[in-house]
């Protein structure tokens, strides 16, 4: 396998063919997206000379019954300093729901047009491979909107599984070290905390390792469960195997994009920068195209809350918007990389499975000349 031919073949496909930058854009925005929670947490540190100084209550029910009076108060008396009352604060609530629901719908649709994206560059390039033809972005939208699509989705959740069976062990090692600090046992805890970081340690460094690893035979599990259309087991059997089978080239072909990768984040930097111009003039564009929906929502919502509450409201609605039309510069740089990987690893996919067929002929072609 000739790793240069097929990055050749990748970046010409990459530049005739822009019906696929409509879904590399899709696939950009999908991944760009990330929420993360954060929570702050205080504690009172009280000095007693009769008595060993605690950081934490020593009751669970206390902290939880001083936090539910805090709340029942806030409920009570709204944010009085911050010109927040009762009545408002009930209604920001609910328009936190709303807000909540509306972020998840986004983010499922984002999910489904992740996936629907996904299987159609994987299918457009196979078909242009196959036959020359170039297919329209409606005609890659009905390849792509099918089953595998939602396969797609629950190969990656087992690829990613160990990811999560991680964080679900941080966090319940977490638990367990507080639980164990608020029962005042000293040298315990300082024990249970030493041997839960160097454990900790340890499992992250072998999850580290299976997750590149099944990142990297993931895009065969897709391929196979996309182009031969096999279901989520077969996928996984399937894709392992060839792999194995080909662990030279296919080793050799992952080293290549990791160096690719690296030197696409230096030419990212450096395109990031020389776009900052252009990404001003669509920042402006995008403020004024999300500024309608935002005195929309504003409006709507002034007819429930007071003062400067409803511009905010307007505002947080419609960030989404902004942020898309204002990134759209590098929103189309990611593009690029995504169909350019995709369409690495599709053409890997079709070459290894021409191996055998090739060699096969190389190796009768001497017979066949010789008994001539």
């Amino acid at each position: 396998m000739d790793p240069t031919k097929i990055l050749k073949r990748a970046w010409h496909i990459l530049w005739s063919y822009r019906a696929l930058w409509v879904f590399g854009l899709i696939l950009a925005m999908a991944g760009a997206g990330s929420h993360g929670n954060s929570s702050n947490s205080s504690s009172r540190y009280e000095t007693d000379p009769h008595r060993s100084q605690q950081q934490l209550p020593q009751d669970m029910r206390e902290a939880f019954q001083q936090a539910g009076q805090e709340m029942q108060r806030l409920f009570d008396q709204g944010l009085p300093e911050a010109g927040i009352s009762k009545e408002d604060l009930t209604t920001i609530l609910w328009i936190a729901v709303i807000f909540v629901v509306f972020s998840l719908i986004l983010g499922i649709a984002l999910a489904i047009a992740r996936y629907v994206s996904e299987t159609a560059v994987i299918r457009m390039v196979d078909e242009y491979e196959k036959t020359g033809s170039k297919l329209t972005v409606r005609q890659g939208f009905r390849l792509g909107w099918s089953r595998t699509s939602w396969r797609l989705f629950l190969i990656n959740l087992l690829v990613n599984l160990p990811l999560i069976l991680t964080m679900v062990l941080l966090l319940g090692v977490g638990i367990a070290v507080f639980l164990t600090l608020s029962q005042g046992s000293e040298p315990p805890a300082m024990f249970i905390i030493v041997s839960s970081i160097g454990f900790l340690f340890l499992v992250i460094f072998v999850v580290a390792i299976l997750s590149m690893f099944l990142q990297l035979l993931r895009q065969f599990f897709w391929r196979i469960c996309v182009l031969e259309d096999a279901p989520v087991g077969e996928s996984l059997r399937r894709g392992f195997q060839l792999a194995r089978e080909n662990w030279k080239n296919v080793g050799m072909m992952w080293l290549v994009m990791i160096g690719l990768g690296i030197a696409w984040a230096i030419v990212s930097i450096i395109a990031i920068i020389l776009t900052l111009p252009v990404v001003l003039v669509t920042s402006v564009a995008g403020a004024l195209v999300a500024a309608i929906p935002a005195l929309l929502t504003g409006g709507l919502t002034s007819l429930f809350l007071n003062g400067w509450l409803p511009w905010i409201v307007g505002v947080l609605f419609v960030l989404p918007l902004f942020f898309t039309i204002a990134f759209s510069p590098w929103l189309l740089l990611g593009s690029w990389q995504t169909v350019f990987a995709s369409t690495v690893w599709t053409l890997v996919y079709r070459e290894l499975k021409a191996l055998p067929a090739l060699t096969l002929q190389g190796g009768n072609a001497p017979a066949q000349s010789t008994t001539g």
